[in-house]
């Protein structure tokens, strides 16, 4: 299950960088809290998840329920995405819509998953 959040979360990751212009960011996006840039930015929410989900080497380490925990804000956050752009998540063909939809489904088995291992 971990492999399959650590791989679930390229796909929002992707997103998350293509909307932020790092040429424009005084910090290349990098979010600093101490920074006023940062905290006025639209684009701070992005950056600090980013910053903290962005490499494969750090989502190996962390517990499971983390790796769930980001999986879960990526599920919300591309769900707004894609509610902004007034898609139908349930019946759209497009990536994003597709993809929110695997999602879903992997954390309705995690949940089984946890459920049964719990009950053990």
């Amino acid at each position: 299950m971990r492999t399959r959040f650590i791989e679930a979360l390229t796909y929002p990751r992707m997103l998350m960088t293509s909307t932020i212009d790092i040429d424009t960011c005084p910090m290349h996006g990098y979010f600093d809290k101490t920074l006023d840039a940062c905290l006025v930015c639209d684009k701070g929410v992005e950056c600090l998840w980013l910053n903290n989900h962005d490499e494969f080497s750090v989502l190996a380490r962390k517990p499971i329920e983390a790796l769930y925990e980001a999986f879960a804000f990526s599920i919300d956050y591309v769900d707004a995405y894609v509610t902004r752009d007034y898609h139908n998540p349930r019946r759209c063909a497009c990536e994003t819509c597709h993809w929110l939809r695997e999602a879903r489904h992997l954390v309705r088995e995690y949940k089984r998953q946890s459920l049964r291992s719990s009950r053990h």
